[in-house]
């Protein structure tokens, strides 16, 4: 019957603490995006993100540059028999 009644006092303070709203508004920064990018300031959009995206797409061409040059040299190391 303890327990009972123990549990009986959590159930209205478990309900009270779960909210489904959230408890800090969020502030939009479409605008401010949209601004940043659309700017004519010579960039490509790909690289107008900062650092991060520069830092990105240098090893994304990078790797690509590699797999390339490893490809090609696996082709020609199969071209020729082996003695």
């Amino acid at each position: 019957m303890n327990r009972l009644l123990a549990v009986r006092s959590l159930v209205p303070q478990t309900r009270n603490t779960i909210s489904t709203s959230a408890r800090l508004q969020v502030e939009n920064k479409v605008k401010q995006n949209q601004s940043k990018f659309q700017t004519p300031d010579g960039k490509p959009v790909h690289l107008k993100g900062g650092f991060g995206d520069w830092m990105m797409y240098t090893f994304a061409m990078g790797l690509t540059a590699v797999g390339t040059l490893w490809s090609c040299g696996s082709l020609i190391k199969m071209s020729f028999p082996k003695k």
